[in-house]
């Protein structure tokens, strides 16, 4: 072979090259150009504070996970530090509404009443609960943030998820679905993390066009969420949600175990009793005639087939809001056969606080949703299993010896009101449809009713209910037990506040709570010995 043919195959061999790298180049010149312009939205799983000095849920990050941008629903904005302090023992904790609280605000939440009962049990270690749960997201989401978590130096995460596997974004029979291929939508989703990847799922989008169903707010969130509103027990999408489940979380929980991260998981609870199911066929898996053979049992004070029917009436209820009882088998199996996994029995818990341990309004406020009660026996569940597990310290220095007490949890008359107003807003419309009860005439509302009624319609916010006006009217009243409560309430939502902390020594000494005054005071000077990185 002679000169002039190697110089001719080097430049056939050039120009396969750069025809092969030419696409390339361009989407990197068209990601770069998008990413200066800033189009579409950040896919970290959390941004830096204004100072620089803490990490927060990124408010962007669940555009991903949408179709319908108008559903896109918000996580909490939680402060952690970037650099994690020694001694700090963190969780981050994943799920869906129940976990974030709903319909309670903040502190009604079970990760908030468990950061409370373990700080001040264990008042020497700085304890970070960093609550990552959104509303309307399923196991899709959580398995996408795995890949994230991992770096932020979780000492653990905890679980509490498994009811939006249907309808959360991206479900089975959601009205955010990208197909039932669990690959093709992984793969989206990696796509989505590129600016050119989010620009032609919004163009595809627009020429799709949306039913205008999904984004009417006369609807309410479920409703939007809905695509498929009949799914029949043991048929193939029925099977479908459970696999995706089952796929989804054991990637996730192999990824934290790979990484020697404990997972603490939860069974899930919902309402067995008090429910009436959604939608009933007429064949022989009639839901509706299992859950009337139930109340039959319960009235004649035969518990056991009451139970039985109406788990039943819950697993042939075609509306899927509640997770059919194979994903409860799930997590108890991840539990019992994979490393670094530990089962929280919130099931378990929850029949020994009910009456004939049948789930009812005890505990639920409507189909999945715990009272405030309710989400202090989950808080107490997981307590329980971190506490054998080995991850608190053995010597805690909790020299005032504080035990937490049922009635010590900062709930106010503003969470039990607040809750019980959205709950009543949540049931007016579809699939409940039970039409608010009038308000007497002559019904004077006390105080708190009137703020949350305020907070509840958006007039006021949380923080402002409690700085602006509840504690400011419980010192009027000399109420120092409710204004404690207020305030520590505070602490838990800005816990690198200051002032707060001091607030809360002040009232707890005035109440001769050495303990509680102790720990606050010691709270208050360690904030104020980095004071600058306060986040108002």
């Amino acid at each position: 072979m002679g000169p002039a043919t190697n110089r001719k195959y080097k430049k056939q061999w050039i120009f396969k090259t750069v025809a092969i790298l030419l696409p390339f180049l361009i989407l990197g010149i068209i990601e770069t150009g998008l990413r200066i312009f800033g189009y579409g939205y950040n896919t970290n799983l959390f941004v830096e504070s204004q100072t620089g000095r803490f990490y927060y849920l990124n408010p962007e990050i669940s555009q991903k996970y949408f179709t319908v941008s108008e559903n896109t629903t918000l996580g909490n904005s939680e402060f952690f530090l970037k650099d994690k302090k020694p001694g700090t023992i963190r969780f981050f904790v994943l799920g869906a509404s129940s976990s974030i609280g709903f319909p309670y605000l903040h502190n009604g939440a079970f990760p908030r009443l468990l950061k409370y009962r373990l700080q001040l049990e264990n008042p020497e270690v700085n304890f970070e609960i960093i609550n990552l749960s959104i509303t309307a997201v399923n196991s899709y989401t959580l398995s996408d943030f795995a890949g994230q978590l991992v770096d932020y130096e979780p000492d653990a995460i905890l679980i509490y998820a498994g009811h939006n596997e249907y309808y959360g974004a991206l479900g089975v029979a959601s009205s955010s679905n990208l197909g039932n291929n669990p690959k093709w939508i992984r793969a989206t989703l990696a796509l989505k993390n590129l600016k050119i990847g989010q620009c032609v799922f919004r163009l595809a989008a627009r020429i799709k066009g949306t039913d205008k169903k999904t984004t009417d707010y006369s609807r309410t969130l479920m409703e939007r969420m809905t695509r498929k509103q009949s799914i029949p027990y043991n048929s193939a999408l029925f099977h479908r949600g459970i696999d995706q489940f089952d796929a989804n979380m054991t990637r996730l929980l192999q990824t934290f175990s790979k990484n020697g991260i404990p997972v603490f998981i939860s069974s899930l609870v919902y309402n067995q009793k008090d429910l009436k199911p959604f939608v009933s066929s007429t064949d022989s898996l009639n839901a509706n005639e299992q859950h009337e053979l139930g109340n039959a049992a319960y009235n004649k004070g035969n518990y056991i087939a009451a139970k039985a029917h109406y788990n039943r009436a819950k697993e042939y209820d075609e509306l899927r809001f509640r997770a059919p009882q194979k994903i409860n088998q799930l997590i108890e199996q991840y539990a019992a056969s994979m490393e670094n996994v530990y089962g929280v029995d919130a099931m378990q818990t929850f029949e020994a606080h009910s009456p004939h341990a049948i789930l009812d309004s005890t505990l639920m406020l409507e189909h999945v949703h715990p009272n405030l009660y309710g989400q202090r026996l989950i808080s107490d569940a997981f307590y329980e299993e971190i506490k054998v597990s080995g991850i608190l310290p053995e010597t805690p220095g909790n020299r005032f010896f504080i035990s937490v007490k049922p009635s010590d949890y900062p709930f106010t008359a503003f969470d039990t009101i607040f809750g019980r107003i959205s709950t009543w807003l949540l049931k007016e419309l579809w699939p409940f449809n039970e039409p608010i009860a009038e308000e007497r005439s002559d019904y004077v509302r006390t105080y708190e009713e009137q703020i949350a009624g305020a907070c509840a319609v958006k007039q006021i916010t949380w923080k402002e209910a409690m700085q602006d006006y509840l504690y400011p009217y419980y010192i009027q009243m000399q109420d120092n037990d409710q204004a404690l409560r207020i305030v520590e309430g505070l602490c838990l939502e800005y816990p690198y506040r200051a002032d707060y902390f001091l607030e809360a020594g002040r009232l707890c000494r005035q109440q001769k709570q050495e303990g509680k005054a102790w720990f606050y005071s010691m709270k208050a000077a360690a904030i104020a010995s980095f004071s600058n990185s306060i986040e108002k």
